[in-house]
Formats: structure tokens, C-alpha cells, sequence
């Protein structure tokens, strides 16, 4: 299994989905950006320890963020243009037989299909349909691959969409930060298709779960509201099962003294990982990332997705590109650390060594669970 390389275009997003572009930046993609990037990206997204209650958003402690990610390019067999003048039925049912899966949308060569459910359900409302088409649930997180289009048919501004959920677990609402990407699905950049992952704060979806996912807001400006309301049920339990442990128990300390504990890397067929733990809340203070590095001198990126700085204070990081294979051999882990913006918002990238390299055996990598 491997994944699409890192793009070039960067969108920094915080929180809701805030985008990077000032009013002086503002313009249109061209259709050779449109080629050249097809509109994907990873989106990096914070969220912040207070939200507006009154907006119908989360109250979230925890953070959440990633690098930029190029997604996989559809087929272009799998892509179904809809004229401009197609009706309502028409477009709710091209949009439903859309062959645009999950595993498309995170740039995977499988299509999880041991692991995913299949919902190819769409809801209609203030002129534009949304269709959730599968979904993939680990121990606490929702991946979702979700396609938006105006009724009329009309282009959409790719730089604007940005759908805002609430998600609710066997009927109780949660937590839930979330990131992805997107890109134009058509020639005609009618049709645009979303990856997200919701992380879900303190809940288990390991077992049977009813799972509701509202969308009220479709884009960054809050011109687009609606309702688009889809329930389905979700096991976590298969790929839970199907996933390899290697123990890495390695600690650090951070500039302001926090220990950071590097505690296992965990992979399965949707994501490679590492999970971390802190003794502080204030570890979020710091961007963190690991290096890996073969025998071969090929480097595999794992960038810090989530860290709940609440009650758990523990975290990941996430492996963006290739996949490292179980034949990997002796790996190199290398761990580094940059401090947070304070006022600016704006990531840094100069990252700093801390600590020694360590190496970590993947022969001894043990089987999946029977």
C-alpha cells in the first residue's frame, strides 16, 4: 500500500477551516494550477480551546494537525461529468453511482474494502447536494470521502468549500476536530470530492456504532447553509484487529521541560503512525515530527496530527507518503521539535533535532491480531 507524494501547494488551515489567503491574495485557479495541483491538499487544523457555542460548533481542548498531502488522482474511468442543465434526480443519482472510494480520496492503492462501509447517500438543500459515499472508523476516528455540487450545475470555487460537521455517537454528540482535502472531480470543476477524518474525543468505536454526521455549513464564508444529515452504522473492530504494534518507549524533553514519551508505531492498512504520550498539557506548545529512514537512505515523514492536551494528554503522528514496508528492515528514527507561533499563527518549519537517532527493528514486527 502506498501513497500519493507530498504536494508542493500548501493551504495552512486552523480550526474550522480557515484559509491562507488575504483579500490581496484572493484569485482564481487557473486550470493549469487546476492540472498542475489538482486542488488537493492535507489540511493542518488546530483546534482551539474555546469556540462559538452560538455558531452550533464543539467545545474542543484538544489540538490537531498534519502536513500537506497530495491525494490520489481519479481515474479518469471513474469520473462522472454531469451536464449543466441536469435536473435534481438526476444529479442525486450520478452523484450517488460516483465511483470516486475512499481509498481513491487518501491515495491508497486498495480500497479498504474489508474495513469501509459503504453509505452512497446524498442529501439535497439550498441548491447544493452532498453526498457521503464510504466510510472507515478506527478506534476513534471517522474517515469519511464526501462529494459536493451545486444543483444548477455551476462550477464551485474549490478555494471556498469547506464543510463544517458535528458528529454524533450512538446518539450522543462529540468532540470532534477534524482535517482533510480536496480537489475537482470533473473537467468542468463541478464537482468537488473531500476527504476528512474526525477525531472523536473519549469515545470507543471499536463494535456495532450508530453514527450521525450533520453539515449545516458548506464553505468558509457561511454564504452556503443548509442541512445535509446522514446516519450510519460503524465497526472499527476488523481493522483494529488487522493492526501491527511495534513498542518504541522512548522519552524526550521538551525545551520548557515537558517529557514527551514516543510510546508505539502502530500500522494497518488505512495509516502508519506514532503514538505519543506527555506529562504536560503544555507539549502542545510545540510542533513535533519523527524522521524515519530505511537502509536505504529513503526518509518517511510522520507529522503531528493530534495531541489532547486535556485529562488523556496523549497524541500521533501520522506518516504522510510512502508507506514504510513490513520488510523494512533496521529503521532509523530521528525526533524533532519547533516551538509554536505565539502570536502569529503562521507554522514554522525549522524544525530542530532533540535527543539521539534510535533504531527500531521491523523484523521483530509481530503478526496482526488472530
Amino acid at each position: 500500500m502506498r501513497r500519493r507524494h507530498m504536494n508542493k501547494k500548501i493551504y495552512d488551515m486552523a480550526n474550522d477551516i480557515v484559509t491562507d489567503f488575504s483579500k490581496t491574495e484572493e484569485q482564481e485557479l487557473s486550470r493549469k494550477e487546476v492540472e498542475k495541483y489538482e486542488a488537493a491538499f492535507q489540511k493542518r487544523l488546530r483546534t482551539r480551546e474555546s469556540e462559538a457555542a452560538g455558531r452550533g460548533k464543539c467545545r474542543n481542548k484538544s489540538i490537531k494537525r498534519g502536513r500537506s498531502l497530495k491525494m490520489a488522482v481519479c481515474a479518469a474511468s471513474a469520473v462522472i461529468v454531469i451536464g449543466i442543465a441536469a435536473s435534481s434526480s438526476e444529479v442525486h443519482a450520478a452523484l450517488e453511482q460516483l465511483q470516486w472510494t475512499i481509498g481513491n480520496a487518501l491515495g491508497l492503492q486498495e480500497d479498504l474494502a474489508d474495513y469501509k462501509e459503504v453509505v452512497n447517500t446524498t442529501a439535497m438543500d439550498g441548491g447544493y447536494a452532498v453526498t457521503l459515499h464510504e466510510v472507515v472508523v478506527t478506534e476513534s476516528e471517522v474517515w469519511v470521502n464526501v462529494t459536493v455540487r451545486r444543483e444548477d450545475g455551476q462550477p464551485l470555487d474549490i478555494s471556498a468549500i469547506s464543510p463544517i460537521a458535528s458528529i454524533k455517537v450512538n446518539g450522543r454528540r462529540v468532540l470532534a476536530g477534524g482535517g482533510g482535502g480536496l480537489k475537482y472531480l470533473d473537467e468542468e470543476q463541478t464537482i468537488v470530492g473531500i476527504e476528512m477524518c474526525y477525531n472523536c474525543e473519549n469515545v470507543d468505536l471499536v463494535g456495532k456504532t450508530a453514527i450521525d454526521i450533520s453539515f449545516r455549513q458548506l464553505d468558509i464564508w457561511e454564504n452556503i447553509k443548509g442541512k445535509w444529515d446522514f446516519s450510519f452504522t460503524a465497526d472499527a473492530s476488523a481493522l483494529m484487529k488487522d493492526t501491527r504494534h511495534i513498542a518504541l518507549n522512548r522519552t524526550f524533553t521538551l525545551p520548557n521541560g515537558v517529557t514527551v514519551t514516543l510510546d508505539e508505531f502502530t500500522s494497518n492498512d488505512l495509516e502508519q503512525r506514532i503514538n505519543f504520550s506527555a506529562d504536560d498539557k503544555d507539549a502542545s506548545r510545540y510542533d513535533m515530527k519523527v524522521i524515519a529512514r530505511d537502509e536505504s537512505g529513503k526518509e518517511y515523514p510522520f507529522y503531528m496530527n493530534y495531541f489532547g492536551g486535556g485529562s488523556t494528554r496523549k497524541g500521533y503522528m501520522r506518516l504522510l507518503g510512502d508507506m514504510l514496508p513490513e520488510a523494512a528492515g533496521q529503521v532509523e528514527m530521528t525526533f524533532y521539535v519547533v516551538a509554536m507561533p505565539e502570536q502569529s499563527g503562521k507554522m514554522s518549519n525549522d524544525f530542530r533535532q532533540l535527543g539521539e537517532s534510535f533504531l527500531v527493528d521491523f523484523g521483530q514486527m509481530p503478526e496482526a491480531a488472530e
